[in-house]
């Protein structure tokens, strides 16, 4: 079996709903899949959006599990929901009603540490313009993303990137102050 931690993120409604609805109705989507077991939750966050402050507030949960899916089959899996929940891509990282960001599966490095290595590196302006081909684990960005990083700790506070060798903890700890302002506790 695998644990993995995912996080989810919309800034548009939906059919669904709005932003927090549609990712409710997602999340009991994927608990209710037979092959995810032990599903917990985050706390709910919302944040502006890193990289264009105009565009409508995020709102993130973080959800562990585990399952006998591998990465990729996951990502299907999780593609799949992107798509029913409404999620078109039109720009990179541009808004949406559904994102669904697998964070990482336990201690694996994909493809490999070369790959990882690369796209940990890329500079912001060619991380807008490439997109991956292949499912990157740990997430390439994780360690910078406060939406990322706060779920991650309500969920699993002792997990160590095997990239970075670094606790989740001390990389929230590691953002800059506007980062930490910039994303609040939502109660539903």
């Amino acid at each position: 079996m695998n644990n993995y931690v995912v996080v989810l993120g919309s800034n548009l409604s939906s059919e669904f709903g709005n932003s927090a609805e549609t990712l409710k109705k997602c999340v009991d989507e994927i608990r209710s899949n037979p092959d995810i077991k032990s599903l917990s939750e985050s706390n709910w966050y919302i944040s502006s959006s890193f990289l264009k402050k105009r565009e409508p507030r995020y709102v993130n949960v973080g959800i562990r599990f585990i399952t006998k899916l591998n990465p990729i089959s996951l990502l299907h899996f999780t593609s799949g929901l992107e798509n029913k929940y409404g999620r078109k891509r039109q720009e990179r990282w541009g808004p949406r009603t559904c994102d669904i960001d697998i964070l990482l599966c336990d201690q694996l490095i994909l493809p490999s540490k070369l790959y990882f290595n690369k796209w940990l590196n890329l500079n912001l302006s060619d991380q807008i313009k490439l997109v991956p081909d292949k499912l990157i684990l740990p997430h390439p960005r994780l360690q910078e993303r406060t939406f990322f990083l706060k779920p991650l700790i309500d969920l699993q506070p002792d997990w160590i990137h095997p990239f970075l060798k670094v606790k989740a903890k001390e990389m929230l700890d590691s953002l800059p102050p506007h980062e930490l302002q910039n994303i609040l506790d939502l109660k539903l």
